[in-house]
């Protein structure tokens, strides 16, 4: 926005936060205003049209009155995938997750089930501007019920991995990440306000998870959960084509991108698992967050996209929401307090993993003038 500003002549220093954004025009003696906004979901169609509007400003290649009424066509741009496609996309990666995760058939057909009512649940909850929160609690609640009734009285199985492969679009694991970036670069307000907002989302996501575990169990003793499987190499190799597919419907990309999309998890997957074979979890974590943001940026400036559209769908992979969703659920639904703290700590440890990765990105791949950043990933909500 400040190389918006200069560019149109118009210097100004902005200052954000998650739900408000300071802008302070330097050749107005009281130039400084507030603009209260609200997070929205990840646009990442909408945020690469905006990438190539602030080019075309920075360029003068268009006046300011176009840049308004295309700044208005992008803002009014409809979802580029039915609703339809978008449900499909959840069941799709909730299955998917449950191969990830290491569960049995009975996980990975449920998850895929549940990950389809969920959808429905969220695209119709979000229409009638149900608050997210309230959402999130229903969502848990629906997800895990459902998952405990098919351990109980349908087949041996996993109701935990189950509700956290369902939930996996929902579990706030990258605006963890991006929080403890924004902290390690000293962006201290932001990242302290984007902390306590993934935490409460997380709290009520699996306060929803414990309402409906509590529920089947009043009715009958859920019995014990069958134990994961480290998944193969084949069977994870499998999935992640889908799991780019449906992010790329998920997070809006426009058509023409999302083989870019796809491109970034095949190569953020790789890193990890090559790294894995050789070094500890949280260094092959660090290795693979250096070589996705190496490689988003590098493919990102020849191709003229914004890096958000490789490196996003690299991160969601790496980020560690699925392990505080695990710790969190141990210290509520088993009072397994020293497990569920050692979850959160690893949860922490693998944040930090992420973010050293992208801070040395900053060094070998420095950034010019359009760039995107972990900590800058607020810009692209819609």
């Amino acid at each position: 926005m400040e190389l918006v500003a200069a560019a149109l002549g118009r210097p100004a220093t902005f200052f954000s936060t998650p739900t408000a954004i300071f802008v302070t025009f330097d050749d107005e003696a009281h130039g400084t205003r507030l603009l209260r906004v609200y997070p929205g979901n990840t646009n990442l169609g909408r945020y690469a049209e905006l990438f190539d509007l602030q080019r075309s400003i920075q360029d003068e290649s268009v006046s300011p009155q176009e840049a308004w009424e295309r700044l208005q066509n992008i803002e009014s741009m409809p979802e580029g995938y039915s609703q339809t496609v978008q449900v499909v996309a959840y069941g799709i990666v909730g299955a998917c997750v449950g191969v990830f995760v290491g569960g049995n058939s009975t996980v990975v057909t449920t998850a895929g089930v549940i990950g389809l009512i969920v959808g429905c649940l969220l695209l119709g909850l979000s229409r009638r501007q149900y608050p997210l929160h309230l959402i999130n609690v229903i969502a848990g609640f629906v997800a895990c019920s459902l998952a405990c009734i098919v351990q109980t009285w349908i087949a041996p199985s996993n109701f935990e991995l189950t509700a956290l492969s369902s939930l996996i679009v929902l579990v706030p694991g990258l605006h963890l990440t991006i929080s403890i970036n924004e902290l390690a670069t000293q962006n201290l307000a932001s990242g302290s306000a984007r902390i306590a907002g993934a935490m409460t989302t997380l709290l009520t996501m699996v306060f929803g998870v414990y309402m409906g575990y509590g529920f089947v169990a009043a009715f009958h003793p859920i019995p014990e959960s069958v134990a994961p499987q480290t998944p193969s190499l084949m069977a994870s190799a499998f999935v992640i084509v889908p799991i780019g597919l449906c992010l790329a419907v998920l997070f809006q990309t426009r058509h023409r991108d999302i083989p870019w999309l796809v491109l970034s998890t095949l190569i953020a997957y790789a890193s990890l698992r090559v790294a894995g074979e050789f070094f500890g979890p949280f260094a092959a974590v660090w290795i693979a967050s250096v070589v996705a943001g190496v490689t988003s940026r590098v493919l990102s400036h020849r191709l003229g996209l914004p890096a958000a559209v490789m490196l996003m769908p690299s991160l969601i992979l790496l980020v560690p929401g699925s392990l505080a969703f695990a710790g969190m659920a141990q210290i509520m639904l088993r009072a397994d307090l020293p497990s569920g703290v050692r979850l959160m700590a690893t949860m922490m440890l693998t944040a930090v993993a992420i973010v050293a990765g992208q801070l040395l990105t900053d060094v070998i791949s420095p950034t010019r003038d359009l760039h995107y950043s972990a900590q800058d990933a607020h810009t692209i909500q819609s």
